[in-house]
């Protein structure tokens, strides 16, 4: 009752309030916790097992609508910056992810004041969200680097802001320190030009993410410039021969599940559809003008024994 009136307005405008509330309602969770079971060791006559389970349950969906309530609103902050990454102009300008991570910065100054273990819970959505967005831009497929320079200057990008990311949550003492990697390997796979070597970096990114799809990979090489079929093929197999293995399934974890939140906008037969009519277009613009020929039947209408 408490989110929904403040969502209807009960609190006013006071958002410092409300989440220093939601906070201290968080933060009662872990004692009342420990106090269920000490009764339930203590007593166990008047409390049964059912009621034990039922007490823990509620404090559990307080914990998670607050930590919800707190993810959701430092995400619709941060959310817009996202979309000014990943463009032409962000290969010289930081600007967009530095105002991304002081935004993140200024939340948990008042987020650090939920006790552990909830906050643990709640830094890793927060970290593990912030990368999904990341990637979600990514896989709009915004940029296609024409050029190993061009290539080069992506990879450092996203190198340099997923090490950026990587400090910012360990200083916050995230717990999913294992999506740090994701954004190094991607910029290996843009950067690196024998397809062995892409191969190999595709193969530790499906063994690390192991929900990672063929789709998301295409999305990849299409930012990459790698329009030859071929070599396209000989790395997608690496991801479908995973798939079948072991890796593909079992070994996917909660604090692993990082792609499949993540749809594709930019697919491999688009990019070649796209080169496809450049082609086109240039070939036009270079073909000679012919000149134009008059039809048969014009010519018949104006021959002299015509006008005879």
């Amino acid at each position: 009752m408490f989110h929904d009136g403040m969502s209807n307005g009960m609190l006013g405008d006071n958002e410092d309030g409300y989440i220093s509330k939601t906070i201290a309602m968080v933060n009662c969770c872990p004692p009342f916790r420990c106090f269920v079971q000490r009764c339930m060791q203590v007593d166990l006559v008047s409390i049964s097992e059912d009621s034990c389970r039922r007490g823990t349950g509620s404090l559990d969906r307080i914990v998670t609508l607050g930590v919800r309530v707190l993810t959701d609103r430092l995400y619709h902050t941060i959310r817009p910056l996202f979309d000014k990454l990943v463009k032409k102009k962000w290969l010289t300008n930081p600007e967009p992810y530095k105002q991304i991570e002081s935004l993140i910065k200024e939340s948990f100054k008042k987020y650090r004041r939920m006790e552990s273990p909830p906050y643990q819970v709640l830094v890793g959505q927060v970290h593990s969200r912030v990368l999904q967005e990341y990637l979600r831009t990514l896989m709009r497929g915004r940029i296609i680097c024409t050029s190993s320079k061009m290539r080069k200057r992506m990879a450092t990008r996203l190198k340099d802001e997923g090490q950026h990311i990587k400090v910012l949550f360990k200083d916050l003492e995230s717990p999913a320190s294992g999506l740090d990697g994701v954004l190094s390997h991607i910029s290996e796979v843009i950067v690196l030009e024998d397809i062995p070597s892409i191969q190999m970096e595709v193969g530790l990114l499906v063994r690390e993410f192991p929900d990672i799809r063929k789709k998301h990979v295409s999305a990849i090489l299409n930012i990459r410039g790698l329009t030859r079929q071929a070599e396209r093929q000989e790395i997608l197999n690496i991801v479908t021969d995973m798939e079948n293995g072991a890796v593909g399934s079992a070994s996917v974890t909660r604090q692993h599940a990082l792609f499949s939140e993540v749809p594709v906008t930019s697919e491999v037969h688009c990019l070649h559809l796209g080169l496809s009519r450049l082609a086109l277009a240039v070939s036009a613009c270079f073909t000679p003008a012919r000149p134009l020929q008059e039809s048969p039947r014009r010519r018949t209408q104006h021959s002299p024994d015509h006008d005879l």
